[in-house]
């Protein structure tokens, strides 16, 4: 009887092994940070997912690394923009893989704006589900509750901007952060393209729109260089704000969720700068103004001491 028991045990045992032991390690390389973010709140078991392009950097720029081809070898899956102009150094490495399988995420627009983001989590869950269908039930119940917390994020952001009357606060920006500023309200008068390819009249009608003393932010995108929004800035009086959208770019911003709040509080934080330094402003000119009272009432005293004193030494003359 012991022996019997000992061999079911054991059978057991390799049984439940055995399938442990199939369900293999999937290997999803990602060309950026928020791709890999979006998956990586859509499967979390027997998944390792990387990602290529540093976050700090403009994705067309980036220069391919010895590792990112060891990254590409051994990708199951790989998920991208799809885009040449986004991703121009993509398809050589895809040449290193020609086995994976690919999710192209094309023409989907900004994903900075939780509308964006959602559209770019529903399209990946469908490829996802396509490709591991025997983890679908999984993969479509996580994507249903992390877009659940994209909208609380969102409505709380944007409860926060309307409280506290920001939106009608001008705001100049680059252009790849207008609709996440438009998306939360906020009041976008101009916007401008990437700095490197303004021509000067471009820069000189940007600084125009800044000149408006109600304009309190120039907000730069992080990725596409910050150079000439603090140049403007520095010009007109308005407070520079650097936004992020890639997670991990900034401390403190490691998922997506974290950067659309980073970015909100850096306005927030932007727009209580301006508000003290006018605060700040409208003291030294009351101070001015005192002291040009000042002057100018003794300026007066001094000329009427003068007339008395004139009128005074020519009646003494008389006598």
């Amino acid at each position: 009887m012991k022996k019997i028991i000992l061999i079911a045990i054991l059978f057991i045992t390799i049984f439940f092994s055995a399938n442990v032991s199939a369900e293999e390690n999937i290997e999803i390389v990602c060309t950026n940070s928020v791709l890999a973010d979006f998956t990586s709140n859509l499967i979390t078991k027997n998944v390792t997912i990387d990602y290529i392009m540093p976050s700090g950097v403009c994705p067309a720029y980036y220069d391919v690394k010895p590792s990112d081809i060891n990254k590409i070898v051994n990708a199951d899956i790989i998920i991208s923009f799809g885009s040449p102009s986004m991703e121009p150094w993509l398809n050589d490495l895809l040449s290193y893989n020609e086995n994976c399988e690919i999710i192209e995420c094309k023409d989907m627009g900004e994903w900075n704006i939780p509308t964006g983001a959602i559209s770019y989590i529903e399209y990946i869950k469908e490829q996802l589900v396509d490709i591991i269908p025997e983890k679908n039930q999984t993969i479509i119940q996580n994507s249903e509750n992390y877009i659940l917390e994209i909208n609380d994020k969102a409505e709380q952001l944007k409860s926060y901007i309307v409280s506290n009357n920001y939106s009608d606060r001008k705001i100049i920006s680059m252009s790849w952060q207008k609709d996440f500023l438009e998306y939360f309200g906020l009041n976008v008068i101009c916007s401008y393209a990437p700095p490197q390819s303004l021509s000067l009249r471009d820069e000189l009608n940007i600084t125009e729109a800044a000149s408006d003393p109600e304009v309190c932010l120039i907000i730069d995108n992080l990725q596409s260089g910050t150079d000439f929004g603090a140049k403007v800035a520095s010009e007109t009086g308005a407070i520079h704000v650097i936004f992020t959208n890639f997670p991990e770019a900034i401390p403190g911003t490691d998922t997506y969720l974290d950067m659309i709040d980073y970015n909100i509080q850096q306005l927030i934080e932007g727009i209580q700068t301006y508000d003290s330094n006018q605060g700040d402003l409208k003291n030294l000119r009351n101070q001015v103004s005192e002291l040009e009272l000042q002057r100018n009432t003794l300026g007066l005293t001094t000329i009427i001491f003068i007339v008395l004193a004139i009128i005074f030494f020519i009646f003494y003359k008389r006598k």
